[in-house]
C-alpha cells in the first residue's frame, strides 16, 4: 500500500511545457507514474511525450478526471495555478514552486478549508512511492521500496537519510516533501494519520527543521495517539542560534521555540526516538524496526 499515489494514480501537470515541467514530466513517465495530461495555456490541442495538452486545468479535469496536479511554474504565476486547481476540484495538488508570495499562500490556505483539494507545498519537493509513481522534482534512482514512510522539510537531509536506508537494507513506503514555507498546504499531522492508516508503513521518520511550529503541533498530536506506529525524529540545525535565518523562507528561528533543541525536546516527550545527528538515521530506523519486529513475536 502507500499514501497519496499509487502506480494507478491519475496526474496532470500544469506548466508541462517549462524547462522543470518537461524534464521532470519525462522523468516522471519513465518511472512508471500515469500521467495523463499537461496544461499549457499558451497552446490548443497536441501532445508532448505523448501526453495530450489542454488550455485550462478545467478542461484537463473534464477528460481525464486526474487524482492529482503537480505545478511547475514561476512564482508569480503559482498561485493562480493553484487557484485553478482548486476551483477544478482536483483532489491533490502539489506545488513544486519557490519563492511564491507569502500573502498568496495566506489567501488559498483560507480558499482550501472549503474545498475538495488537498495542497502539498508550495516549495515542496513532491511525493514519491517508492517502484509505482513520481510526483514532482525528487530523484526517483533513491527510492526502494521498504516499509518506512518517511515525512520531510528538509530535501537535502532527506537524500541523505534514503542513501543510508539503502545501505541498511531499508526502503520506503510513500515519500512526501510538505515544502520549505512558514506556511503550508498541509501539516505533519495530517500526513502522519495517512501512514497510521498504511498498513505497509511500519516506521515513521520526520525531517523537521528550524522556524514555525510544525514539529511542535506534530509532537501534541502523536502524543494523543492510540495506534501510534515508532516515530523517528531528526531536527536539522541543532547549531543555529536565535534569530538566525537559514537558506529558505521557513527557516527562520525568532524565538526559542522555533530552535532544533526545543523542538527535539518537545518531541521526545511526546514518544518519538530523537536522531541527534544525520549519519545516525539509518541505524535508528534500522534498530527500531528490528525492535518491533521483536515485540511482534513475543
Amino acid at each position: 500500500m502507500s499514501i497519496l499515489g499509487d502506480e494507478k494514480t491519475r496526474v496532470i501537470c500544469q506548466g508541462i511545457l517549462t524547462p522543470e515541467g518537461l524534464k521532470h514530466t519525462e522523468q516522471a513517465l519513465a518511472y512508471g507514474t500515469n500521467i495523463v495530461g499537461g496544461v499549457a495555456k499558451e497552446k490548443k490541442g497536441g501532445q508532448i511525450f505523448g501526453v495530450p495538452l489542454y488550455h485550462s486545468v478545467k478542461e484537463a479535469v473534464k477528460e481525464q478526471n486526474p487524482d492529482v496536479s503537480v505545478i511547475y511554474t514561476t512564482p508569480l504565476q503559482a498561485a493562480e495555478e493553484i487557484m485553478d486547481a482548486i476551483r477544478a476540484q482536483v483532489p491533490l495538488i502539489v506545488c513544486t514552486t519557490e519563492r511564491v508570495p507569502v500573502q498568496d499562500i495566506l489567501k488559498i490556505r483560507s480558499v482550501l478549508k472549503n474545498s475538495k483539494s488537498r495542497l502539498i507545498g508550495p516549495a515542496s519537493q513532491g511525493i514519491i512511492t517508492a517502484g509505482a509513481c513520481k510526483i514532482g522534482t525528487m530523484p526517483a534512482h533513491l527510492f526502494q521500496k521498504g516499509n518506512v514512510g518517511i515525512m520531510s522539510r528538509s530535501s537535502s537531509v532527506m537524500y541523505e537519510a534514503l542513501q543510508q536506508l539503502h545501505n541498511k537494507g531499508l526502503g520506503v513506503t510513500t515519500c512526501v516533501a510538505l515544502g520549505a514555507y512558514p506556511i503550508l498546504g498541509t501539516s505533519f499531522n495530517d500526513i502522519l494519520d495517512l501512514f497510521l492508516k498504511d498498513k505497509q508503513t511500519e516506521a515513521i521518520l520526520l525531517i523537521g527543521e528550524i522556524g514555525g511550529s510544525f514539529e511542535q503541533d506534530l509532537a501534541e498530536y502523536y502524543l494523543q495517539k492510540t495506534n501510534k506506529k515508532p516515530l523517528i525524529s531528526y531536527v536539522v540545525g541543532s547549531f543555529v542560534p536565535l534569530k538566525t535565518y537559514m537558506g529558505n523562507i521557513g527557516a527562520i528561528v525568532s524565538k526559542k521555540t522555533e530552535t532544533a533543541s526545543f523542538k527535539k525536546e518537545i518531541l521526545k516527550k511526546s514518544g518519538s526516538i530523537i536522531v541527534d545527528s544525520p549519519v545516525q538515521i539509518g541505524d535508528a530506523v534500522f534498530k527500531t524496526l528490528i525492535q518491533q519486529t521483536s515485540k511482534s513475536k513475543k
